[in-house]
C-alpha cells in the first residue's frame, strides 16, 4: 500500500501515514452515529506513532458504554471529525476513512454495535458481525 493521506473539510489539518492499517471496522454506536451524522463510521486503525498530523485540532472526549474515555479529534475551523483513540486501546488512532483523499483501500474486517445499526443502514452481511464492542487483538 502506498501513502495514506487525508485532510479535514477546509484543508487546515492534515495527515499521513504510510503504514498498513492494523484492522478496519464500521461502527453503529449511537456515538459514532452523532458524530457522523449518518449511521456508521468506518475506521482504520493504526499506531498513532505511525500518523503524522499537521494543523490544529480539537477534541472531544465521551465515556463509552465501557467505562473507557474515547476521544475524538475534529478541525477546529470546519468541524471535520478527522480522527480518535481510545484509553483501552493505547498507542492506536483510529482514522475516519472518509477524510482520505482516496480511500479505495479501505475494506471493513467487522462491523461493531450492531444492536444499534438503523434498519436503513445496510451491511456486507459476509462481514463479522459484534452486537458491541469486541475484545481488543490479542
Amino acid at each position: 500500500m502506498s501513502e495514506i493521506s487525508g485532510r479535514c473539510l477546509c484543508g487546515s489539518v492534515k495527515y499521513s501515514t504510510s503504514a498498513e492499517p492494523l484492522r478496519m471496522a464500521q461502527c453503529h454506536c449511537k456515538d459514532c452515529q452523532r458524530a457522523s451524522g449518518t449511521g456508521h463510521m468506518s475506521l482504520a486503525f493504526f499506531k498513532a506513532e505511525d500518523v503524522s498530523i499537521t494543523g490544529q485540532y480539537k477534541e472531544y472526549s465521551s465515556k463509552a458504554d465501557s467505562g473507557n474515555e474515547n476521544i475524538r479529534a475534529f478541525c477546529e475551523d470546519c468541524g471535520a471529525r478527522l480522527f480518535g483513540r481510545n484509553s483501552a486501546r493505547a498507542g492506536l488512532m483510529a482514522i475516519a476513512v472518509g477524510t482520505a483523499d482516496d480511500n479505495s483501500w479501505f475494506k471493513p474486517q467487522a462491523i461493531v454495535y450492531d444492536k444499534d445499526k438503523p434498519h436503513w443502514d445496510q451491511m456486507d452481511s459476509e462481514l463479522p458481525t459484534f452486537e458491541s464492542m469486541p475484545p481488543p487483538p490479542k
